[in-house]
């Protein structure tokens, strides 16, 4: 005969340890209980959840008016018949210590006074993939979320992302050590065509590189600019490098000479050296994903990954830290835009930043100041320092 069980866990603005626990203790069969506030309610905290959990569960709503309030969180579970349960298993680690304690409390002298249910406490240490009893040694682990199920605990739709990489690994790979100020610039130009208002790559499917020896670009601010001979040669030259068609060049083409071609190697090389967590259900790693918020902000992430710890990585993959308008540096809005984004992920969040350019001391030390990670060209070129990096800062 099998047990009646019922699994409760306590829900507040950090989504995902809720689903964490659910997905470890809960059967298909098992009652689910969410106690929250009136206020994560209104903030569609428990809809995040039940899109997280990809609706295998059904949620019961123990709502708590007062989350200051002993009294009123025992009021609440009053409502329910728990004898009717052989076990309960119960998640502290969210909602308000007040919250935690009146569960805590309820539950322990529910079991004193009638000796059932069997109560089960459990507790998600901070920073640590595991889910300890409070009473005994044992321990629930959690299985690996994939990278949807981590974003919509956050409220976060994935819009889009690139399916597929666009240049060879090879010649990918080969550029790490080969980018020189030939090719540096051939990107530059490339990325005057990409954002051009004429021709509009958005509704071109593709270009024809030799019709601009007649045809001139029109830029963003009706600047009409005529490549010369010797730049429509080097970007002839970098196009053939890469394997692509010159007459026939595509925008996903284009989007990786401009320094799509980083995100690529990026990609690839993360999952050379973290491997794909077992029993996932979905995608761990995704390639220029484009999300949406709840109140539809968009953001774009070059790499973006939920690691074997259930942890959120993402990277920005800079070619050049150098503003091509007027000179100035990057570095500081990309530290300032990183550091701001993470807010939006969760506890585990953590920024990375990737760049084939060079980074001056001050900026490492804001950059660690604001706790992003950052790899340079110097570590790239030693493939040791490159690995152990990597594993440091993304697993």
């Amino acid at each position: 005969m099998n047990m009646h069980r019922a699994v409760i866990t306590l829900l507040s603005d950090q989504v995902v340890p809720a689903s964490l626990f659910i997905l470890s203790a809960a059967h298909p069969e098992d009652m689910v209980f969410v106690i929250t506030t009136g206020r994560m309610k209104e903030k569609g905290k428990i809809d995040d959840l039940t899109q997280s959990l990809q609706n295998r569960f059904v949620l019961k709503e123990i709502i708590v008016d007062n989350e200051d309030s002993i009294a009123d969180v025992s009021t609440r579970l009053d409502e329910f018949n728990w004898k009717e349960y052989d076990e309960v298993l119960i998640d502290l680690t969210l909602g308000t210590k007040i919250m935690s304690l009146g569960v805590h409390s309820y539950f322990s002298r529910f079991h004193e006074l009638y000796r059932k249910p069997k109560i089960i406490f459990y507790y998600q240490p901070a920073g640590k993939n595991v889910i300890k009893t409070i009473d005994s040694e044992s321990f629930l682990e959690p299985p690996p979320l994939s990278l949807e199920e981590y974003l919509l605990a956050y409220g976060i739709s994935i819009i889009n992302q690139q399916t597929s990489c666009t240049g060879h690994p090879l010649f990918t790979q080969s550029l790490i050590h080969t980018y020189n100020d030939r090719w540096i610039n051939a990107a530059r130009l490339f990325r005057i065509i990409r954002n051009a208002e004429k021709p509009d790559l958005k509704k071109k499917k593709n270009i024809n590189l030799s019709i601009l020896q007649n045809t001139p670009v029109i830029k963003k601010n009706k600047e009409i600019w005529q490549p010369s001979g010797t730049e429509l040669q080097e970007m002839a030259d970098f196009c053939t490098a890469a394997g692509f068609d010159t007459t026939n060049l595509t925008k996903s083409q284009i989007e990786y000479l401009t320094g799509g071609w980083l995100e690529e190697w990026l990609f690839e090389k993360v999952q050379q050296i973290l491997p794909q967590p077992p029993q996932q259900r979905g995608h761990w790693i995704a390639l220029s994903l484009n999300i949406r918020t709840k109140n539809g902000t968009e953001n774009e992430f070059d790499v973006a990954l939920v690691n074997s710890n259930n942890a959120f990585r993402y990277a920005e993959c800079k070619t050049s830290l150098e503003n091509e308008q007027n000179g100035s540096s990057l570095i500081e809005n990309t530290l300032y835009k990183q550091s701001a984004l993470r807010k939006n992920f969760g506890l585990s969040a953590a920024p990375m930043i990737v760049t084939v350019d060079s980074i001056k001391k001050s900026a490492r030390k804001r950059a660690q100041d604001l706790d992003i990670r950052i790899i340079c060209q110097d570590d790239i070129q030693n493939e040791e320092i490159l690995k152990e990096k990597l594993i440091s800062y993304l697993g």
